[in-house]
């Protein structure tokens, strides 16, 4: 097996913290597997507003998905949900950081 600079997380379910993003908070778990992320996803997003409901139905998904293929936090910005994306981006970075091997 060859290791790449982004595998070697520890297996498991990582809860990052909780992120105040202005129009409400944002929290992420990651799940390893095989040193590997395999699912991300939202545990809150703002979604007190139909705006920002409409908004995180198409961002938060796209999130999840980047991350999983950059096997990292570091994910683009998504145009629209900037603040969601930085919040997502620092609790993503928490619960890897847990999960360094």
């Amino acid at each position: 097996m060859v290791l790449t600079p982004t595998s070697g997380y520890k297996d498991g379910t990582y809860t990052g913290p909780v992120e105040d993003v202005n129009w409400g908070n944002v929290q992420v778990q990651a799940t390893i597997q095989n040193g590997k992320i395999t699912n991300v996803q939202f545990l809150q997003y703002p979604n007190d507003r139909n705006t920002s409901v409409r908004i995180n139905s198409i961002a938060d998904p796209e999130l999840e998905q980047e991350a999983i293929q950059a096997q990292s936090a570091n994910v683009d910005t998504i145009t629209g949900a900037t603040l969601t994306s930085e919040g997502f981006q620092q609790s993503l970075q928490n619960a890897l950081s847990q999960a360094q091997g």
